[in-house]
């Protein structure tokens, strides 16, 4: 037996920096679900039952039928999510906030756009976490139930030009995002032709100075990604960007912010579970937020490497458990 080196390790996955972690930071390895986790040396037929419901484009092409090779992949928690600017005259709107999320199509952005390499999301923490997906509920793509939404406010194509109006003003909102995660301005592609399936118009800023428009509030909905539990903990994305100074849209609600210093305060790990549930239920009814995708990372090692494995935190992918047979 002999030491396992780097260059045994195939990583294909895009990976972000590491956010910086929470005070209740533990060694020990997080406990996850294997829901959104397999390892396969598996042909694209058999690759999709092993993933229902997720139609993907093998992405590892090279080393698919390759049994030199095996590849580990899970959702994690890097997630590609919105959030609405409330100060907007637009979108203090309910409705149309509403309407924005009904009129994105998730599962065809994660299965034709990211072939597969992203997994929709309701909230920000995947399904592996007790906190996760499967634990709230928000809307789903709907444009039907989004233009009736429009219409309630009064939103109408009143000239046939495919776009509702009021007022004699067309509905076009700016959509902000930047060029440095590729899939950030595809999925701005994608929203502006699917919310153009339901009237609005969207104008998309796509830039590298993002942070300033942010900052400026010059945006009617901020779409960006980071990782919401780089520890393992969701603490990190409601103290940063929830209540915390990433909170661009100028979100506020007295509950959700004392549930965020009681998510602070508490150290049980069952009872932070629930915690987190409660702020993503209430931003989710409060449309302040809307989660698209979490990026579907894979691990590629020769067959021989054992003990690596994908993890929906980034921290916990080499343990002491890796080794070369």
């Amino acid at each position: 037996m002999h030491k396992q080196s780097f260059a045994e390790c195939h990583s294909l996955a895009t990976k972000a920096p590491l956010a910086r972690p929470s005070m209740h930071f533990s060694s020990k390895i997080p406990e996850v679900s294997k829901k959104n986790s397999w390892s396969f040396q598996l042909k694209p037929q058999e690759f999709k039952q092993k993933t229902p419901g997720i139609s993907i484009v093998n992405p590892w092409g090279l080393f698919s039928y390759n049994p030199d090779y095996t590849i580990n992949s899970c959702a994690t928690s890097r997630c590609f999510f919105g959030q609405f600017n409330m100060e907007s005259e637009l979108m203090q709107d309910q409705n149309l906030r509403k309407a924005v999320e009904m009129g994105i199509d998730k599962e065809g952005f994660c299965s034709v756009i990211m072939q597969g390499r992203g997994v929709p999301a309701k909230a920000a923490f995947p399904s592996s976490f007790s906190y996760g997906n499967d634990a709230v509920e928000t809307v789903s793509y709907d444009p039907d139930g989004a233009k009736k939404l429009l219409e309630e406010s009064g939103w109408t194509d009143t000239d046939g030009d495919g776009y509702v109006d009021k007022d004699g003003e067309k509905l076009s909102i700016n959509w902000l995002t930047y060029p440095t995660r590729l899939e950030q301005p595809k999925l701005a592609e994608y929203a502006q032709a699917t919310l153009k399936e339901i009237g609005i118009d969207v104008q998309v800023n796509n830039t590298s100075d993002h942070r300033t428009f942010a900052e400026n509030g010059d945006f009617d909905v901020y779409v960006s990604s980071t990782t919401t539990a780089p520890t393992g903990d969701p603490e990190y994305f409601f103290t940063s960007t929830v209540v915390g100074s990433k909170n661009y849209g100028k979100y506020q609600n007295e509950e959700v912010t004392k549930l965020t210093e009681k998510l602070h305060q508490t150290f049980d790990k069952d009872e932070r579970g629930k915690i987190a549930v409660e702020l993503q239920q209430d931003i989710l009814d409060d449309d302040a937020f809307f989660f698209v995708s979490h990026l579907n990372m894979g691990i590629v090692t020769k067959s021989n490497v054992t003990g690596m494995a994908a993890h929906p935190c980034d921290y916990y992918e080499i343990t002491a458990d890796l080794d070369v047979e």
